[in-house]
């Protein structure tokens, strides 16, 4: 009976002290509260605490999924090791993480540590070997540094620590095309994702599969949307559609395009959309609330039809005499200029006046283009005064009370507008102003988000001419940027 005991007190304390098995040792920590981070993507999120007694740690692993863990002690000091399927036991200093870094117990950390010890050995020979004199011995570290890595890296991804440091690790060219740029370079791309398993959920829990993302997708592929696209779904159709690393790779993916400044990324964030987020009843997003994603599906929607490329929808609306309809798509121009604005918009009331000396100096210049001006508020009188106080020499349209409270006699019996030309504010997405699209000759969208600078800078471009009034845009947006800093600073020490 006692042996019976015995041996269930035995078993009972194993378990109790397994569920225990993240263990640290660290030389000079007081007791104190320690926190347990965890990567997701390139940041770091409090996953757990701990109270250290007799300069010890111990976290439970039962609830952590693999990854990169950080151990943070107080002053925000911490050190960072592999979660994976086994009890981790490790010793260091708390003023010197790394250089006194012992592991006990964990093939993952042994591995990993060994790693970042052998990599600090290897720069410190490589900063002896300076001058062309040494080019022979510098090889040859290159060479041992391959040789670890293949024996203990590449040829080892049974290891959670494997795949991470694999992933910092370029894919090696062959003889044969190091000379030749263009082949290099698409063998690298061919060849980029190779040691970046992204069947394995727990990499996105570590900060090199973020920085491997953000790498490829700014630096390795032409910034082209549908280029983009095509990458982008390359690598996420690999992933589990239920798992963290695809969450975090469409979103991140989508986001990052959703918010950018460089012209005509909408695209990428439209396709994402239509392809892992819309429709809503069939969405591949399953951690965004159905509000959420109906209002992004919406976005989509609505940015869809005004991308570049796209023809811009069509307008037939009054000028300022109320009577007169003009319809921008039997305008005969080699471009034409779409200028949504609004003359109590503060953006416009500065945008506005640029455009009229960049319009007379086009003019003048004789470049085939018409500028074509759409007042969006709703009530016209303080439009139609701007528009004769500035003698905007333009063409200046927009809907008026009477059309819209009475769109069925101006649609179908006077025939003179359509249903989406009074709707234009919907068609155009017009949620702010101004709102400025450089059109070609076949309608289609060449241009969006311009600004007087950004036309200028396009206009020169495209028909080769230097506009002289680029000089007085470009020292007032610096003029601009210098008033804005000067404000932050003045913001920032009060």
């Amino acid at each position: 009976m006692k042996r019976t005991l015995f041996i269930l007190f035995i078993f009972f304390t194993a378990n109790l002290f397994g569920q225990q098995n993240l263990n640290f040792k660290i030389s000079g920590l007081k007791d104190t509260t320690v926190f347990l981070a965890r990567y997701f993507g390139e940041k770091l999120y409090y996953a757990d605490t701990a109270y250290s007694k007799d300069e010890t740690v111990i976290f439970d692993k039962k609830n952590l999924v693999g990854g990169i863990y950080a151990v943070v002690c107080p002053n925000s000091k911490y050190f960072e090791f592999i979660v994976a399927d086994e009890d981790v036991t490790m010793e260091t200093d708390i003023n010197d993480f790394n250089g006194k870094m012992k592991v006990i117990k964990s093939k993952n950390n042994k591995l990993f540590y060994d790693y970042i010890m052998f990599l600090g050995s290897m720069k410190n020979k490589a900063m002896t070997l300076q001058g062309e004199n040494n080019e022979k011995k510098r090889n040859a570290l290159d060479l041992e540094v391959k040789n670890y890595q293949r024996n203990n890296i590449t040829n080892n991804k049974n290891l959670l620590a494997a795949k991470v440091l694999a992933m910092s690790i370029d894919p090696e060219i062959p003889e044969e095309i190091k000379e030749n740029d263009s082949l290099k370079y698409r063998y690298y791309l061919d060849h980029y994702w190779d040691n970046i398993d992204v069947t394995d959920n727990r990499i996105v829990h570590t900060p090199v599969y973020h920085k491997k993302l953000d790498f490829f997708f700014k630096n390795m592929i032409p910034q082209i949307p549908d280029t983009i696209c095509h990458y982008s779904q390359k690598v996420i159709d690999k992933m589990d559609p239920k798992s963290e690393l695809f969450k975090y790779t469409v979103h991140h993916l989508t986001y990052k395009y959703e918010t950018s400044n460089i012209m005509g990324m909408d695209a990428v964030f439209v396709c994402m959309a239509k392809k892992y987020y819309c429709p809503v009843g069939n969405s591949k997003a399953y951690w965004i609330d159905s509000t959420k994603l109906v209002d992004l599906c919406e976005k989509a929607d609505k940015t869809e039809p005004l991308l570049i490329g796209k023809k811009a929808p069509r307008m037939i609306l009054a000028d300022t005499s109320e009577s007169n309809w003009i319809d921008f798509y039997k305008l005969p121009n080699k471009y034409n200029l779409l200028i949504f604005w609004d003359p109590d918009c503060g953006h416009c009331k500065k945008e506005i006046p640029k455009m009229i000396e960049l319009y007379k100096e086009l003019r003048e210049k004789n470049i085939d283009i018409e500028f074509v001006a759409i007042g969006t508020n709703l009530e016209n009188k303080k439009w139609i005064e701007y528009v004769k106080e500035n003698k905007l020499q333009w063409i200046n349209i927009s809907d008026f009370p009477d059309a819209n409270e009475n769109a069925k006699f101006y649609i179908y019996e006077k025939r003179v507008t359509t249903l989406g030309s009074l709707n234009f504010r919907l068609s155009y997405d017009i949620f702010s102003t101004p709102q400025i699209y450089l059109l070609d000759d076949k309608k289609r969208i060449i241009g969006k988000k311009l600004n007087a600078l950004s036309l200028t800078k396009m206009l020169e471009h495209l028909e080769d001419i230097e506009i002289e009034y680029l000089e007085i845009l470009e020292k007032e947006s610096e003029k601009e940027k210098e008033r804005i800093e000067n404000s932050k600073k003045k913001n920032n020490k009060n």
